[in-house]
This record gives structure tokens, sequence and C-alpha cells, in this order.
């Protein structure tokens, strides 16, 4: 069975999941951003690189701050980088989506989220926003937070609950426990802003019923949103390193498939499951390959078809911010017309949606989707939803997804 791609080293923040291998950009500046990029809305990501302390399974970047004026410098620097930006385009950049991720944004204090949130308004215009998330752990989710955030432009909160079981939440190294997650969730569902539960499974010891009690405890306290993720031993963390016996997570996932529709919760991508409407409108910028710029340190961003990294660490991040940032998109890679629709055909696999026949074959050419419809005319027919004008998974399909996209990837 191959690994189920509701992984969490898969999903996260969507360009780090790279499917195609392509060439590497050169020394691109500034003069290669085409200024028409800006001028429609597009989605903002931004990463606070923090974190109390290393989760077991975790392999982003993240560490706990180096005294109390470290997060101030990252605040000055990315202050730096949305200004440069703002330049770039000649205006405040309009935005659909904003995402602030980590790390853990919840850790940075109240007074630096308030000085964040004015950076986000001074740059870009929230006009056409129709999302704004932020990412919370329970741990560090206040009170005072939460009224902050409820008197912002967010609106939607996405909070790593991870587990309802305490011996579950010890294996992974979490700071909360099972009540203080039911308490964070509680008071985030109690809020204007919707509530996101990001949930675990595959996880040492991990049994279907406590599996299914998280499931349904996330549901039960108000939670419009679920991500499920399976854990994967990423060699450079403590979980990888000590190398634990991972119980097979195709039962785990196939019972959330089972059990979150029943419950009113569609599954509309492969790690995702909402009612209708309910989607996050920032994770499916990412599905759909639409432009997303990216701030902070080891954070990513795609902008028609160059996929960038920033800095990889902060000390690296504030370096070039005391530069100026001279070469937003030198590293990274940039993909050819090819790549860009075979990673188009499988994103969109990702979804319930699938490919829409009409809309791809305007956009990639008749011919290359009659070469997908080739591949996908080769899986057994149990995987593959075909009608409608659209070419799609069934949930089994999602099951092993990654067995699909190897498929995909021979067409480059």
């Amino acid at each position: 069975m191959p690994t189920i791609l509701g992984s969490l080293a898969a999903f996260r923040h969507g360009p780090q999941a790279n499917f195609c291998a392509a060439g590497k950009i050169h020394g691109m500046g500034v003069q290669a951003i085409n200024p028409e990029v800006f001028g429609f809305p597009l989605s903002l990501y931004i990463h606070v690189p923090f974190c109390a302390a290393k989760c077991g399974y975790c392999s982003f970047y993240s560490r706990p701050p180096r005294g109390p004026l470290e997060a101030v410098s990252w605040l000055d620097a990315l202050e730096v980088e949305a200004g440069l930006w703002r330049e770039r385009a000649g205006r405040r950049i309009p935005l659909r989506t904003l995402y602030v991720g980590g790390g853990t944004p919840s850790l940075l204090p109240v007074p630096l989220w308030r000085r964040l949130l004015a950076v986000v308004e001074r740059n870009f215009d929230l006009t056409p926003l129709i999302e704004a998330s932020a990412e919370a752990n329970p741990s560090s989710l206040t009170e005072e937070l939460m009224r902050l955030w409820e008197d912002s432009c967010l609106t939607r909160v996405s909070l790593g609950v991870q587990s309802l079981n305490d011996a579950e939440l010890r294996t992974l190294g979490r700071l909360h426990d099972a009540d203080r997650a039911l308490w964070a969730m509680g008071r985030a569902a109690r809020s204007r802003l919707a509530l996101s539960a990001d949930l675990i499974f595959g996880v040492p010891g991990q049994t279907l019923r406590s599996w299914s009690a998280s499931l349904r405890g996330a549901l039960a306290v108000g939670a419009s949103h679920l991500s499920t993720y399976q854990l994967t031993l990423e060699p450079d963390t403590p979980l990888g390193r000590s190398a634990p016996v991972l119980p097979d997570g195709y039962p785990f996932y196939r019972y959330a498939q089972w059990l979150l529709p029943r419950k009113g919760f569609p599954q509309y991508e492969i790690s995702s499951f909402a009612p209708e409407g309910r989607e996050c409108r920032h994770n499916l910028a990412y599905w759909r390959q639409e432009n997303v710029l990216a701030l902070g340190p080891a954070a990513w961003g795609y902008l028609e078809g160059r996929r960038y990294e920033n800095p990889r660490t902060l000390e690296a991040y504030l370096s070039a911010a005391a530069k100026n940032f001279p070469e937003p998109l030198a590293a990274g890679e940039t993909l050819s017309p090819r790549q860009r629709a075979v990673e188009a055909a499988i994103l969109a696999l990702r979804t319930r949606w699938g490919i829409r026949r009409e809309d791809f074959a305007a956009r990639r050419g008749a011919a290359f989707l009659a070469e997908v419809e080739g591949v996908m005319s080769r899986l057994p027919s149990r995987l593959v939803r075909d009608g409608g004008g659209r070419l799609a998974l069934t949930p089994a399909g999602m099951r092993v997804g990654n067995a699909v996209w190897t498929e995909l990837m021979e067409l480059l």
C-alpha cells in the first residue's frame, strides 16, 4: 500500500510539496518579475519561525526564540520585505487570501501581533480579501490573543490539535493535553472566526477507537474544517531518529473518509474535510496553481510558474533584510510549460473537483489533456470518477494518491 498523500510532510504550505524536477533559477532578480502579477488579488503566506519546543515529527523550519528581541528583529525584517514587494508592485498589493503559519504564530506576544497586522494593512490591499487564517497551538492560544484576532481582518483559526488522547500527544511531543486542546477549540468556536483543527493519524499506540474519539471530539466542539495528516518519519526529526514502529495508516484514513462525510464534512482534498462553502480558500490557491507571495524565513512562494524560496534560516533572512533582499527569486526553480501542466494535473486531482476538461484543455492544450486521460484510463475504474466534463479521483483513488502521481510524473 503506497503512503497515503494525507501526510503532514506532503501538504503543509503547498509549494513545499515539490512534484516536478525543474531547472534552477540562477541569479533571477526583481527585473524578472512581471508587474502584471500584482494586477489581480493573490494569496500571501507569512512564516513565523518560532515555536516553544520542537515537536517530535516536525521537519519545518522553526525553533525557540533566542531572547526576547529576536522576534522583534524578525518582524523588522518582515516589514522591510513587505515594503519592498509593495515598491516593486507600485501599489498596495491586493490580497485574496492571507495565511500566517509557522512555527507557532500564537507564540508571538499581542503587541507584535498588532504590529504584524499593521504591516500587512500598510503594504497590502485587503479590499478583495475573502479569507485570513492564523495558525495556533492550544498551549499558546490565549484569551487576549483571541480578542485581538476577533477585532482584526482574520476570519479563521487553524489549530494544531493533533489528537485528543494524552498518550498520543506525549508521543508526538506536544506541549498541551486533551483538556487544553478542548478549551482552545471551544474558545475559537465561540468566536466569530471559523475553526479548523489539524489531526494526525498513524501515531504509535493509536487505535481506531482513539482516532474516532479525536475526530468526533473536534466535531462536537464546533470545528468547521478538519485537516487529517498521516504521521511520517522525516529523518531530521526526533521521532525519525528514534524510528518507532508506526501503525498502518490505511484504516485510519479510510475511517475518516467514512465518518466525516456522514457528519456533513465531505472530503474536498486529499487531507481536508469541510461542509460546502467552508473549504480553506488559501490552500485551494496552491491546488489551483494560483500566485502565492511568501514572506519570512524558509517560506516558499509561487509567481507565474516560478517557485521561489526565501533564505532558509532566520539568520540568513535577517542578513538578506539588511541588504534589502536584492534577489528575491534567486533561490528556487522555474517550471517549463510541460512541467507546469503536469503539476497542474496532479494538484487538481488532489481535490474532489478534479480536472475540468474544458478549462484544462484551454490552458494546457487538448493534446496534453489526452495524455492525462490516457494515464487515468489505465487505472482501475474504482479509483477514477469520469463524468460531467470532469476527471477526478474517487475516495479509493485518494487513498493511493502517491501511486497516481507517480504515473502522471511519467509524462515529464
